[in-house]
């Protein structure tokens, strides 16, 4: 998954409103009681044994221990297990909301990973169902935690190469063209006129289009890959406040100013407790006063 990919996932994920209703673990053979069948809200399920088919509207997916599926609401489908097998399995529903996008028509998800250790996973499922049991306070944002672990599980096990991933929608595909050009130039000045024009747009249009789908403006965007590219740059033992500065095209005046407000500490500040100097510590003392010193300049500015 590439990391623009990647931003974008995270944004659409970090939006969205998710609610669990129901949860439980299931075991038969045959096919299920039913068929077909339509639920109001979305599914997710997990093989824990046995293997069978899932069969949606009129398409048919091989279930194995491992297969890990989330089911869009509205989705005409069953189960069926394999003849003489017992076919197990956690099931969840929930509703999810953003701008009524569905999650893997909206990002490109994939209908069904394979998940090798299933531990983690089962884990998280039967703690949905106890705390959807729980009369404890903190229930429901117990079973919205382990919800969202469920779902770094299922992204974390996303088959790497393109061709096995849902296709983007033309209008994130058009986001990934102008993420792909920030990435590409953040050493330059960027301007929304520029990022508008790689998309045929007007940029006052650009600007509602982009917020709508990162919420954040354009610029708000650029600045914060800039701040996460000089957290990784800082953590170079060979580079410096300046050297990073200027790789990302900020003046380090501003560079100082915007990274301590975007981790609470100053860069040279930051870089020291990364590379273990801390309080005190002796190592690369020249390097780290030269950047205090700028650090200082800055926060003067």
């Amino acid at each position: 998954m590439s990391i623009r990919y990647f931003n974008i996932l995270m944004n659409h994920l970090e939006k969205m409103q998710f609610e669990v209703a129901a949860a439980s673990f299931d075991e038969y053979g045959g096919v299920e009681e039913g068929r077909p069948d339509i639920y109001d809200c979305n599914r997710a399920l997990l093989v824990t044994g046995g293997s069978g088919l899932l069969h949606i509207d009129d398409r048919s997916f091989p279930m194995i221990a491992g297969t890990f599926s989330f089911l869009l609401a509205g989705k005409a489908h069953w189960i069926e297990a394999k003849r003489g097998e017992k076919l197990s399995y956690w099931w969840c529903h929930f509703r999810a909301s953003y701008s009524d996008r569905a999650l893997y028509q909206a990002i490109g998800m994939p209908e069904h990973v394979r998940i090798p250790d299933l531990g983690k996973a089962t884990a998280m499922f039967a703690r949905i169902r106890a705390n959807l049991l729980s009369a404890q306070p903190t229930a429901r944002l117990r079973i919205k935690t382990s919800f969202m672990e469920l779902i770094s599980i299922y992204i974390d096990h996303f088959v790497a190469a393109s061709e096995h991933r849902a296709p983007l929608s033309p209008e994130i595909e058009k986001l990934e063209t102008v993420l792909c050009y920030v990435d590409e130039h953040l050493v330059d000045t960027i301007t929304v006129e520029d990022l508008a024009g790689l998309i045929y747009l007007h940029p006052n249009y650009f600007i509602v289009f982009f917020k709508g789908l990162m919420g954040c403006s354009p610029i708000q965007y650029v600045n914060q890959r800039r701040l996460e590219v000089a957290r990784t740059l800082l953590a170079d033992p060979s580079s410096n406040v300046s050297d990073v500065a200027a790789r990302i095209g900020m003046k380090i005046y501003y560079f100082s100013r915007m990274f301590k407000a975007y981790t609470g500490l100053t860069p040279s500040r930051y870089k020291k407790l990364v590379l273990g100097y801390g309080a005190g510590g002796g190592a690369a003392k020249e390097d780290a006063g030269t950047a205090e010193s700028q650090d200082q300049e800055g926060g003067e500015a």
